[in-house]
């Protein structure tokens, strides 16, 4: 089973220390790569990506100038090389798996780091580590990508008239209600029970969940499937036609970025074709592909213009950027500078 790609959030680093973790990352990768036939090395491909896209995060703590209690304020020189880099982060309130190196340093500012998980930079064994612990912490979102890799691998079996139930050893891993488009997961549910079950057909009715399973939309799997995914399969015609947008993607708003913003934004105003959205949105080539590729599995776009298209039909993706909408700051502070609680993982 293809495993995902997960994203690391760097924080608190100046050019030197962030491109010796990116180097390390990539030799990682291109290890676990060349090791992904053993089952005991099938672990996940990690990225370092901009902090607002992150499923974790690292906190060096040698960037951090001053705080208080858990509140760290950066050394504003960091943002000379990174425009983006946040000011500071409350490590209370961070939702996400993180961890933060320099406890000596932060101890000596009167930070508290309390019993906050430790990385070391210099350390490749226990950089390795502090990623397994990210992983295990992230099994929700690896289960949902799982999922979704096995409900496209079965989808010739699938319809849209039963539930279907993921069932392992007489046990009840997950319930697909494929006709109200939603899934259930079993709390503490891994990649690996996800592979061992068995998908069986169950009449309609048998969509009732027990009270503690974890919910999500059928879309949202296919987003995290898209977002996560090492290599993406996008229909070659959305490489050269013109794209429209049908409707915005049915997922929770913690799940969007801002680049999805601009992309959506861009496309209700006008279609466009792959490569006029490459050249008027700042981002990478391959990160347009993944976005159409995660709008394509939502049923969000098409080629086909419809009845309905035309410039400015249909609202953009609540709370604009550029108005700095509510959910926008759900995922960083009311400054838009500053990790707040509302940074957190998908469950």
């Amino acid at each position: 089973m293809q495993h995902p790609c997960l994203y690391l959030g760097l924080m608190g680093f100046d050019a030197p220390s962030e491109a010796a973790i990116r180097r390390w990352l990539a030799a990682n990768a291109v290890e676990a790569k060349q090791n992904s036939g053993r089952q005991a090395s099938r672990h996940p491909i990690w990225q370092a990506v901009n902090f607002q896209e992150a499923d974790a995060l690292l906190i060096r703590g040698a960037g951090v100038a001053h705080g208080f209690g858990p509140h760290l304020q950066f050394n504003p020189a960091l943002r000379l090389a990174q425009p983006q880099a946040p000011l500071g982060a409350e490590l209370d309130s961070i939702k996400l798996p993180f961890a933060i190196s320099d406890a000596g340093h932060l101890k000596s500012l009167g930070i508290e780091v309390k019993d906050y998980p430790v990385f070391d930079p210099k350390s490749a064994a226990n950089m390795l580590h502090t990623l397994r612990h990210f992983e295990t912490m992230l099994c929700p979102l690896r289960a949902l990508f799982s999922l979704a890799f096995v409900l496209t691998d079965k989808r010739e079996e699938l319809d849209g008239e039963h539930t279907f139930h993921l069932e392992r050893n007489g046990s009840l891993d997950a319930i697909i209600d494929s006709p109200k488009r939603r899934v259930f997961l079993r709390p503490g549910i891994g990649p690996e029970d996800i592979e061992a079950g068995t998908i069986l057909r169950r009449p309609k009715s048998a969509n009732f969940a027990p009270a503690h399973f974890i919910q999500c939309g059928m879309d949202e799997v296919a987003w995290v499937f898209a977002m996560h995914c090492i290599e993406t399969d996008l229909p070659k015609r959305y490489l050269s036609k013109s794209i429209h947008v049908r409707r915005n993607p049915r997922v929770r708003t913690s799940l969007l970025y801002p680049r999805h913003a601009a992309l959506l934004d861009r496309l209700w105003n006008s279609p466009g074709t792959l490569e006029q959205l490459q050249k008027e949105l700042p981002v990478n080539a391959h990160q347009h592909e993944r976005d159409l590729f995660g709008l394509y599995l939502t049923r969000s776009i098409s080629t086909t213009a419809t009845l309905g298209d035309k410039a400015g039909d249909g609202a953009s993706v609540p709370g604009a950027f550029d108005t700095t909408g509510k959910w926008m700051l759900q995922r960083t502070g009311q400054r838009m500078n500053t990790m707040t609680g509302e940074l957190q993982s998908l469950f």
